[in-house]
């Protein structure tokens, strides 16, 4: 598990290099970005006008741009480099209080005058270089409890400074990143379900104290809110369970084949809150209808399935690890933004990848994708 014992090919690439590309995932990738564009615009429209869908445009650029970068930067080079890349994502992250740009009560971006760099989400993808790098300097596959919990160790640092911006979504990504990536790196199953178990029992108990016993949580009153809201939106039809009755308004009215693009009620009328970025599935379930709902759940699905297939088909265990940190990240995205749209996960601000308006996150996606497909022409060996 030696990163040093890999040796690296040189940058000559071949003709048949394009013949290995994984299309698959490269396609659903592409095809889902060219969807966010009519979705944003239909979403914000209404507000302002042709203003995001016009800036989407140039992200998706921009991001097809870090795509084919990943895909000609050698993944190994970007794990050798991962502890400098660490240090530097806390150094922004920590920057982030002092000359930080507030939005809505969280302070998460830095502004660059033509781009808002959000170090939250290049943390995501520095965590999984990072875990991958110190997973292969262990001799041993991370077999014990304490083995287990040193993955875990790294990503707390970067946790805690997100945690405070306040931002409970990034903070649980950048868990399940490293849950994915513990496992990939062969810590037994049972004990990480066993894991998972017992941090849900706490939570709860922590919860149930914060509420019925004034325990303090490192949370803000409106993240409590939204997570109580969970359980019992009709409680607060008009505060914190407003979005997520809406959404579900919205996503059933869509019925079998939608209402059309452009032509969502609660869309169009701003009846949900931030439809563009963590609300844009309301938005695909109303104005696209279950039928073509399904098809953008294949889309997810295909690339998900290509990414574990570059995860246990890689020509390395470094390339194992990137590989299933990426499909760990995106899975859990996906998973808790689409619940929380339908009301069955608590409302946590995680964005839809590749869907959501949103540039640092786009931005850091892609390029992940490029390094996976990295993998993918690595495990063919036709780069010499």
């Amino acid at each position: 598990m030696h990163l040093e014992t890999i040796e690296l090919p040189s940058v000559r690439i071949e003709k048949r290099a394009v013949r290995r590309i994984d299309f698959w995932l490269l396609g659903a990738v592409l095809l889902l970005e060219m969807l966010s564009l009519p979705l944003i615009d239909s979403a914000t429209h209404a507000s302002g006008g042709h203003y995001y869908v016009k800036k989407q445009a140039v992200l998706v650029m921009a991001s097809f741009a870090m795509l084919g970068l990943g895909t000609f930067i050698d993944y190994r080079d970007m794990v050798r480099l991962s502890p400098w890349l660490y240090a530097g994502n806390l150094v922004l992250l920590v920057a982030v209080f002092f000359v930080g740009k507030s939005v809505m009560g969280s302070t998460r971006w830095i502004s660059l005058g033509f781009f808002d760099l959000q170090p939250s989400e290049i943390a995501k993808l520095v965590i999984i270089l990072f875990l991958a790098r110190y997973a292969c300097t262990k001799e041993e596959p991370p077999e014990t409890w304490w083995d287990i919990f040193s993955f875990y160790g790294w990503t707390l640092i970067p946790g805690a400074l997100i945690l405070k911006q306040p931002d409970l979504g990034t903070t649980l990504v950048l868990f399940a990143i490293s849950t994915g990536m513990v496992y990939f790196a062969g810590a037994p199953g049972k004990k990480l379900v066993a894991l998972a178990v017992a941090c849900l029992l706490a939570a709860t108990v922590l919860l149930l104290l914060h509420l019925y016993a004034g325990f303090p949580l490192p949370l803000e009153d409106y993240q409590v809110d939204r997570i109580t809201s969970l359980f019992n939106a009709h409680k607060d039809p008009l505060g914190t369970g407003y979005q997520v009755l809406q959404s579900k308004i919205a996503i059933g009215s869509g019925t079998l084949w939608g209402k059309g693009l452009g032509k969502g009620t609660q869309n169009r009328l701003d009846f949900i809150p931030e439809q563009h970025t963590d609300f844009i599935f309301s938005v695909v379930g109303e104005e696209l209808g279950f039928v073509k709902t399904l098809a953008v759940l294949g889309l997810y699905a295909l690339l998900l399935y290509r990414l574990l297939l570059a995860a246990i088909s890689a020509p390395d265990m470094a390339g194992t690890l990137v590989a299933g940190g990426v499909l760990s990240m995106l899975l859990f995205q996906v998973l808790v933004n689409m619940g929380m749209t339908m009301g069955i996960m608590p409302v946590t601000g995680v964005p839809l990848p590749f869907l959501s308006y949103g540039g640092s996150a786009l931005v850091v996606n892609s390029f992940s994708i490029g390094l996976v497909l990295n993998i993918s022409w690595k495990r063919h060996k036709i780069l010499f």
